[in-house]
């Protein structure tokens, strides 16, 4: 008898279901635990996601992205995403750290990417 369940779907719950036991804020949460900057708070409330979910999406994408990336220490990137357009502002380590970021960003599906980084290699 077929239930209607594939082992994507079992998958997918299973990284769900991961996720949430690791006990990841909501970012309310984050706000109130102080694990979010006053940058990261701002965006989080920007009206302008409200009304662009394609803007949010793409923005959740590229710190995703960002996240599973060892090259780059994202802690210090902000993101915002108007249209499609990513904008980075921030630091990073060096160079090659801030080409990877926008690579990563469109691969995430960015249409463009304005890289605002400053490096850390001369100090």
């Amino acid at each position: 008898m077929h239930t209607g369940i594939t082992p994507g779907k079992v998958l997918a719950g299973l990284v769900l279901a991961g996720a949430l036991g690791l006990g990841l804020s909501l970012p309310s949460q984050a706000v109130e635990e102080g694990l979010l900057t006053y940058q990261d708070q701002a965006s989080f409330l920007d009206p302008h996601y409200a009304n662009h979910k394609a803007d949010l999406r793409l923005k959740l994408a590229v710190k995703w992205e960002l996240a599973l990336r060892p090259y780059v220490d994202a802690d210090f990137i902000h993101v915002t995403v108007r249209d499609g357009v990513v904008t980075f502002r921030g630091s990073v380590e060096d160079q090659v750290a801030a080409k990877v970021a926008a690579l990563n960003a469109l691969e995430a599906g960015a249409k463009k990417v304005i890289n605002k980084l400053t490096t850390e290699e001369g100090k």
